[in-house]
């Protein structure tokens, strides 16, 4: 404020005494103090610098260690869920099932049925010889899934541990650790798996999986018979030593629990198998946290983390060398201290040239001048800072790599840092690596288009997600060239959020209405599921827009909510309605409008409601539209309202199968849409109509 006033002078008395020989002499003294308190300062610096450093590598490595041991546990889930999935197709064959429960049912017998009937009593025991007929059927089944499945081997357990049906022709008894697999898997009732074990063929992964009888039997639902399967996995295991996350010094380790403690799988080393002298340190839940530790094998000192995998006692361990680990942080403890070395070189050079400045008249000018200079300067920094300390929204500025060259408190704080720490930093290390690169992306449309750009992304603020509204242009020179990047970015999360949970409000609408269909007519209950997830797969097959996809999912569950307003005795009526009685049901169209059409869904789904029963032909209703009047939706919404009334039985008649239902609607010449029927009859026959189909007629 009183700048001007407190400008220096040279006829000053009190400032020329600043240049005489004594004044000189505690100026340099001063200077000097100066220089040994940054170099204080800088050992200080460089004493915190390190710890934070070595604090911050470790919760690195840490991310890195347990990012590795995960996707390798994904890994070893996978060929888990694979054999389960790849045995289901056997032990929920309804042939296998009734095969085992009726082998189940002939209990000490079950010898027989390799063997054949005893001398004398050729004639004694019916089911046995017709088992005995059936059994090399079913072993050509088993060695033919085995085979197509690439599965080394398969066995059929019964519940006394007797193999009655193996792929190999001299069946070996059970080993001691296969019968009490088998018993925990019958005493389980669920899939088992075995330690990994050392064979000639390789690592032998042994999978043991109960099968119950069928449910029409009549027996209790408890398995009647075990599959036990065998495969060969040591080349899938051979990937745990690849991963491309893994840096120099890091290894993947496979542990597991045996009978006589615990073993590492090596599928590369002879023997594939190593016992561990000292068993790993596990929490309750079988983890063993990120810790330095001695390595498995002892040998080193190490980085490691451990995660158990779903199903058998295996462990992926992930290791990393805590001596090679660690250079790069040593390399970064020595830039730190260069540094520091380098800063207090720089302040002597810096008080050197200001003792060459002060003792020069026209030194001091120059130097009075820059005094005034800076003032002003300091006065528009100033300016700036509180202007940019009000505005509540984000303004960075970033040099063309990328990295930061100003922020505003703002955006300091959202990230946790100070706007002095993020002088430097660029978006990787604030972000992450991944948004670095979507925002990367960005600023390369700016500086291609020459235009602003907004856009919208989601980020991770302090491990907190937040929906930013980013406004990007490009910061020019005098020559008009690129010279930065200019970010105004605006917090969006709570307008974001507050539409997910009106969202959500419509989505329990939607669910509400459903249910109050399906109470009021149970002919209904599950109709409008079938519809919408039907219908979602015929408009994607026919490439409709996800506009279109989602509407005929919503318009399909509230398809029917007219129906709440018809006379109950109508709608169960047994015999066919009289023509006045189906102008009757077809006001269901105007009820459902007046429900629906005042609820905002942020789709159209009043509209597909209320045309899905007009024809192209002009013969329906409530309107007669026809062609390219009625929507897409509501076409696709038509054709398939029509097959999921006829596949579901109704009160007046029961359910048709699927090819009279198709056929029915591929007569109505100029009813239906025929390409919306084409599509129809692909779905239903693919394995995701079927699916689909066959879940919900169930349900």
């Amino acid at each position: 404020m009183q700048a001007k006033d407190m400008k220096l002078t040279i006829t000053d008395p009190s400032i020329l005494e600043v240049f005489q020989p004594g004044s000189r002499k505690k100026t340099f003294w001063i200077g000097l103090a100066i220089i040994v308190a940054v170099a204080i300062a800088a050992i200080a610096w460089v004493a915190w610098g390190l710890k934070g450093r070595e604090t911050e590598y470790e919760a690195n490595l840490q991310k890195r260690l347990d990012l590795m041991a995960a996707s390798q546990v994904q890994v070893m889930n996978v060929l888990i869920e694979t054999a389960i999935e790849q045995a289901n197709r056997v032990i929920n064959s309804e042939l296998y099932k009734l095969y085992a429960a009726e082998v189940h049912l002939i209990e000490d017998d079950v010898s027989l049925l390799v063997s054949g009937p005893l001398p004398g009593q050729e004639g004694g025991n019916n089911d046995v010889a017709q088992l005995s007929a059936q059994l090399p059927m079913m072993q050509s089944l088993l060695l033919e899934f085995t085979r197509i499945s690439g599965y080394a081997g398969g066995r059929v357990v019964n519940r006394n541990g007797t193999v009655f049906i193996a792929t190999d022709a001299t069946t070996t008894p059970l080993r001691i650790d296969q019968m009490e697999m088998v018993k925990q898997t019958l005493q389980l009732q669920q899939p088992r798996f075995g330690p990994l074990r050392y064979s000639e063929q390789g690592l032998m992964m042994e999978a043991f999986l109960p099968i119950f009888p069928p449910e029409a039997s009549g027996l209790e639902q408890v398995p009647v018979a075990v599959l036990l399967l065998t495969k060969v996995v040591d080349e899938r295991l051979k990937s745990l030593s690849n991963s491309r996350l893994m840096e120099k010094g890091e290894r993947t380790r496979l542990l597991q629990k045996a009978s006589d403690g615990y073993q590492e799988v090596v599928p590369w080393l002879p023997g594939q198998l190593q016992q561990i002298n000292t068993p790993p340190n596990l929490t309750e839940d079988g983890q063993l946290p990120f810790a330095i530790r001695s390595s498995l094998t002892g040998e080193t000192k190490v980085y490691s983390v451990g995660v158990p995998v779903i199903g058998p006692d295996w462990w992926v361990i992930v290791e990393a060398d805590y001596d090679i680990s660690r250079e790069q942080l040593r390399g970064q403890q020595k830039a730190l201290m260069s540094i520091a070395v380098l800063t207090v070189l720089v302040f002597a050079a810096a008080f050197g040239a200001f003792w060459a400045t002060f003792v020069g008249q026209q030194e001091r000018k120059i130097s009075k001048h820059f005094e005034q200079l800076a003032e002003e300067i300091e006065k528009q920094r100033q300016l700036l800072d509180r202007i940019n300390n009000t505005i509540s929204d984000y303004i960075v500025l970033t040099d063309l790599q990328g990295r930061y060259r100003y922020v505003n408190p703002a955006f300091a704080g959202a990230v946790g840092r100070s706007p002095e720490e993020m002088v430097g930093l660029d978006n990787e290390a604030v972000f992450g690596y991944d948004t670095a690169r979507r925002l990367e992306h960005s600023d390369q449309q700016v500086l291609t288009s020459g235009e602003p750009l907004t856009f919208n992304e989601q980020v991770y603020l302090q491990s907190e997600p937040h929906h930013l509204q980013i406004s990007k242009a490009a910061l020019k020179d005098a020559e008009g060239k690129p010279s930065g990047m200019v970010s105004v970015i605006r917090d969006v999360t709570e307008i974001v959020e507050v539409q997910r949970r009106q969202e959500q409000a419509t989505a329990k609408t939607v669910e509400a209405l459903v249910r109050a269909i399906e109470l009021t007519d149970p002919y209904l209950a599950g109709h409008s599921r079938l519809m919408g997830k039907l219908g979602a797969e015929v408009a994607k097959a026919m490439g409709a827009s996800d506009l279109d996809i989602s509407t005929v999912e919503t318009a399909a569950n509230l398809s029917q909510v007219g129906k709440l307003f018809v006379d109950r005795e109508l709608l169960f009526k047994a015999e066919v309605l009289t023509a006045e009685e189906k102008e009757e049901m077809a006001q269901h169209v105007e009820h459902a409008a007046k429900v629906l059409e005042d609820i905002d869904f942020g789709l159209p789904v009043f509209a597909a409601v209320y045309q899905m029963n007009e024809t192209l032909d002009g013969q329906g209703y409530p309107k007669g539209l026809k062609e390219d009047e009625i929507a897409l939706p509501a076409r696709v919404l038509a054709v398939v309202n029509s097959f999921c009334a006829m596949v579901q039985p109704r009160a007046y008649r029961g359910a048709r199968s699927i090819d009279e239902s198709l056929k029915i609607i591929e007569s109505g010449d100029g009813v239906y849409d025929k390409r919306v029927i084409t599509v129809l009859r692909e779905v239903v026959k693919s394995a995701i109509g079927e699916k689909i189909i066959a879940k919900n007629l169930k349900d």
